[in-house]
């Protein structure tokens, strides 16, 4: 009763089956279609230039947007953000921010020991930036408690 029926051809799909369905309803469509697009071409053209001028015009010289308006709706968008979603937003962008100076300390830091020979300022800012390593890696983790 619950036997799958196998298929004769393996490759069939629900689309090729709706296209062996409708082709010929599909066919007539886009017959109709192309003589309708190759018969007004050019007022198509001319319409779609003609509504992207409007639309320039529109945007940029008569519709003025509502600056009070937008700052009260952000307002109360901003005011709908629980307390603590926003302290954990901060911590990631705190994290991403360290991770990024880490990252740019351990390129720095590559580029100097790629180096034949370094100088007193690179031999400065190597030490720096190997206690900056040091300390965003000592940072006690949120987890740990």
């Amino acid at each position: 009763m619950f036997r799958k029926t196998p298929s004769k051809v393996r490759d069939t799909t629900v689309f090729q089956e709706f296209k062996n369905e409708f082709s010929p309803q599909v066919k007539v469509f886009e017959g109709l279609a192309r003589a309708f697009l190759n018969r007004h071409a050019k007022v198509i053209f001319s319409v779609m230039i003609l509504l992207i001028v409007t639309s320039f015009i529109l945007t940029f010289f008569v519709l003025k947007p509502a600056s009070g308006d937008q700052f009260q709706g952000n307002k109360k968008e901003l005011n709908a953000i629980p307390s603590d979603l926003g302290g954990e937003l901060s911590a990631l962008q705190e994290l991403s921010s360290q991770a990024i100076q880490m990252n740019q300390l351990k390129t720095q830091i590559e580029r100097i020991i790629s180096q034949e020979s370094i100088s007193k300022e690179d031999s400065i800012y190597l030490e720096k930036a190997i206690k900056q390593l040091e300390y965003f890696n000592n940072q006690p983790k949120e987890d740990e408690h």
